[in-house]
């Protein structure tokens, strides 16, 4: 399986020195891709600027840790996984992170490979303001920043890539069960993919990162937290590509 992954938040300049960010750090895509690499996959990551990558990730030493050759171990470990996989490993790094850069970016991506599963986790602006040249006074008492909408960049996926198995994510704060899917739900409906995979930041900042699969048809499945999520996740994907494909396990 020929695998597409994208992780991080995009960014929306406001002048030379601020931006509008989001709090996607890009930790579950890159959990994602070191799962389907485990599984045996080729694996894509592209990734925005900041935004954790796989394997990287895990390579720091902890230096307040109270085992430090157990430490060196683990890194010891990783880096021989690492070098077991790479091969089957490409990064697409974003230049600027924003939506343009990353519709473009993965414009590219797509028409000069064939993607058997995508998987769209980059966290896109939904608005963004016209950037002044350099740096807008801060002498003032209140700023007023206009924001125009930015186009989906997720809609335009499935006429590069129409044979793909391609799911989106969709968060939400706050929300109920019913509301999660019924936004998951639309979420399929309105950008032609055969799943999304949703999730609240509430259980998010109370340490229960629990997700939902919901497919464009049947029942959603939910995916409990636990260290094994990621691997969890991308062995179903990987289930529901090849059923919906026709392609041999």
């Amino acid at each position: 399986m020929n695998v597409l992954v994208t992780g991080g938040g995009t960014i929306a300049p406001i002048d030379d020195v601020r931006r509008i960010v989001n709090l996607s750090t890009g930790r579950f895509s890159a959990m994602l891709s070191e799962a389907f690499l485990r599984h045996g996959c080729r694996v894509t990551h592209l990734f925005a600027p900041g935004a954790q990558r796989p394997f990287r990730r895990q390579a720091g030493f902890d230096l307040d840790g109270e085992d430090p050759a157990g430490e060196l171990q683990r890194l010891a470990r990783l880096r021989d996984e690492w070098h077991a996989l790479r091969r089957r490993y490409t990064e697409i790094p974003l230049q600027n992170g924003t939506v343009l850069d990353y519709a473009r970016t993965l414009g590219t991506a797509l028409r000069t490979n064939r993607f058997d599963l995508i998987l769209l986790a980059m966290a896109v602006s939904d608005y963004e303001p016209e950037p002044r040249l350099g740096k807008l006074e801060s002498s003032a008492e209140t700023l007023e920043i206009s924001c125009r909408r930015t186009p989906k960049v997720i809609l335009a996926v499935r006429g590069l890539a129409p044979d793909a198995y391609l799911a989106g994510f969709k968060l939400l704060s706050g929300s109920t069960d019913q509301e999660l899917l019924n936004a998951a739900r639309e979420a399929c409906r309105v950008n032609r993919s055969d799943a999304t995979i949703a999730n609240d930041l509430t259980s998010l900042r109370e340490g229960r990162h629990e997700v939902r699969l919901v497919p464009s048809r049947g029942p959603a499945e939910s995916f409990g937290p636990g260290d094994d999520l990621a691997d969890r996740l991308a062995a179903r994907l990987l289930e529901r590509a090849r059923a919906d494909r026709g392609m041999l396990t």
